[in-house]
């Protein structure tokens, strides 16, 4: 029987880098990835921050007039334009649609048709039906209830006024006042941004509630509206 062949030694080593330097660099390039990923995903919540924080710079009436609407009786939103910073309502009791621009309806300065079909400017209300418990920042003017409705089962309205205080004082202001109440406060948005001025305040405990939007130009008396909810 012929003999194995003789061993011919540890076969030859391979060119270049070892397995574990190759899977090294793998993981190397991969965390690269990663990092590239996550930079880019943070840039691009970056530019839709900004780009939000942009459109509410743009309209900052926007969120008072949304919250007027869904809480006037006699209002229905058709449409809605950012771009012309303006919103297109129906009025439920004559079904008529009319174009207002944020601040306005935000104001609640919105023309209601009498029973001959004429337009009616809006007026100062009835501010002898507000609730005595209702906040009322004082040295405002300007000062009208847009509209004030008491029923078996609430008492629901929205009053508007201006005021050339800063939106620290606003909020100060109706914090202390929901502190006496014993009202608690969940929401507090404040923006200041691109010369806009934009403050969201609630407050709710039980059976009250109130919702407080400022809003304005720096350097403009900020329009404040609150809208007051108590039910029964």
């Amino acid at each position: 029987m012929m003999p194995p062949p003789p061993h011919s030694g540890a076969p030859p080593a391979r060119k270049g880098l070892p397995p574990l330097a190759w899977a090294g660099i793998g993981c190397g390039s991969l965390a690269l990835l990663a990092a590239i990923a996550g930079a880019l995903l943070v840039g691009t919540c970056a530019k839709k921050s900004i780009k939000v924080v942009s459109q509410l710079s743009a309209n900052p009436g926007k969120a008072a007039a949304e919250n007027m609407v869904a809480h006037h009786p006699d209002l229905s939103q058709v449409a809605m334009d950012d771009a012309a910073g303006q919103m297109t309502l129906r009025l439920k009791d004559s079904g008529e649609t009319i174009a207002l621009n944020y601040a306005e309806i935000a104001q609640g300065k919105i023309p209601f048709k009498d029973a001959a079909g004429t337009l009616l400017p809006p007026g100062p209300g009835d501010l002898s039906k507000i609730p005595t418990w209702v906040p009322r920042y004082p040295g405002t003017t300007d000062d009208h209830a847009v509209f004030h409705t008491d029923d078996p089962s609430r008492t629901l309205g929205i009053i508007s006024a201006r005021t050339t205080d800063s939106s620290e004082d606003i909020s100060k202001f109706f914090e202390n006042e929901a502190t006496k109440l014993s009202l608690n406060f969940p929401v507090r948005t404040s923006m200041n941004f691109n010369d806009s001025i934009t403050l969201h305040l609630a407050f709710r405990k039980g059976k009250r509630e109130f919702i407080v939007y400022a809003f304005g130009k720096s350097g403009d008396p900020l329009v404040i509206q609150t809208t007051y909810k108590e039910t029964k």
